[in-house]
């Protein structure tokens, strides 16, 4: 096997960047080449290489079969465990930080969410270039983002698609009760004043619009399907952002760079009971 950094990636946008920050992490720290295994990807038509839009760093694709992939990740573990070869196959523990995975000292695959920025917060600089957009926006987001840019903008996201319409992942995240953006928003607007204005952004924009009505102007970012990344780029230039519990939002939260930025996340990210994350324990958000 090469020695190589190689992460495995799953699911939407805001997971796959959590995986790559984790790998740039250890393959900067290790001075190996990293490789983003797609594979997963193109079995599932929802999800796609959502990091195509980012600049990134150096790396390397890997998109062979789903399950030749799959029975090469096995290889690699019993291979590991017999001694056999270098490389060890390294899977997350759990949903919270789990210190030691930094501590990997040599080749791997490495397999998870890891939803924490202390896998990353040493290259967090590094990541924001890598993290920049290489597309350049159409001409009603451009000229959103100047507005956004010249008011007392909040960006406020909604998520729900597969957290309402399947079960197991409804009893697992739920969704964001109204209550809570209500008093997100009173505590944004303590801040900023009255004259701020709200720049709704959702998955589901026909509900957004029939439920997230507030006094205030008030645009329903409704024209990026289909491009994520426009919606990106525009929430993380808000002067302040609601989140949902949405690794998405999280992210256009942690990539705005102003350092007078407001971010209000949910307290309690899952509604699964017992279930924790990292993520509402980040330094530069507010938790309600």
């Amino acid at each position: 096997m090469m020695q190589t950094v190689e992460v495995v990636l799953d699911c939407g946008m805001g997971n796959q960047m959590f995986q790559y920050a984790l790998g740039r992490s250890l393959a900067t720290r290790l001075g190996l080449p990293l490789v983003l295994d797609v594979s997963i990807l193109r079995r599932y038509p929802e999800f796609g290489f959502d990091l195509g839009h980012f600049r990134l760093g150096q790396q390397q694709l890997r998109d062979w079969p789903y399950l030749f992939s799959r029975a090469r990740i096995e290889l690699v573990r019993v291979a590991a465990s017999l001694g056999l070869q270098a490389a060890r196959l390294v899977t997350e523990p759990g949903l919270l930080f789990a210190p030691e995975i930094l501590d990997v000292d040599g080749p791997c695959v490495v397999q998870g969410y890891w939803q924490s920025e202390r896998y990353f917060e040493s290259i967090a600089e590094q990541l924001r270039e890598e993290f920049s957009m290489i597309r350049g926006q159409d001409p009603r987001s451009a000229e959103c983002e100047r507005h956004i840019r010249g008011v007392s903008s909040i960006g406020l996201h909604i998520r729900r698609g597969d957290y309402v319409s399947s079960p197991d992942c409804n009893a697992f995240h739920g969704v964001c009760p109204r209550e809570y953006y209500d008093a997100s928003l009173r505590l944004i607007q303590s801040k900023l004043g009255q004259d701020a204005e709200l720049f709704v952004f959702s998955d589901d924009m026909k509900w957004a619009r029939e439920n997230i009505r507030y006094e205030l102007p008030t645009t329903y970012v409704d024209w990026n399907q289909n491009r994520n990344y426009e919606d990106l780029r525009l929430m993380r230039s808000c002067r302040a952002l609601i989140m949902a519990n949405s690794t998405f939002s999280w992210w256009g939260g942690w990539l705005n760079p102003r350092p007078d930025k407001l971010a209000v996340a949910p307290r309690q990210w899952y509604q699964a009971p017992g279930v924790i994350s990292d993520l509402p324990n980040s330094s530069w958000l507010v938790t309600l």
